[in-house]
């Protein structure tokens, strides 16, 4: 997902929660949203492709501020 999809899923109250995970060189941020009555998850996507990884949880802060949320989760668990 790129930004401009999550500021209009923002704007339409869409976005239930967004998480930052720990990545061995920084952090993702995934996005969940309820799109036609169904959860659904992306990751922040960089604009030429690939996933998007933030170098502080500050940018992450930074970003989810500028799509018109007002907080995000930091997720340190470990998948099983």
């Amino acid at each position: 997902m790129q930004i401009p999809k999550m500021k209009v899923l923002a704007e339409a109250g869409a976005v239930r929660s967004v998480e930052a995970i720990p990545e061995a060189n920084g952090w993702t941020v995934w996005v969940i949203y309820t799109s036609h009555g169904n959860e659904r998850r992306e990751p922040l996507e960089r604009q030429r492709g690939g996933v998007r990884v933030f170098a502080k949880l500050e940018a992450v802060a930074h970003t989810v501020i500028a799509a018109g949320l007002t907080c995000f989760q930091v997720n340190t668990a470990k998948p099983p």
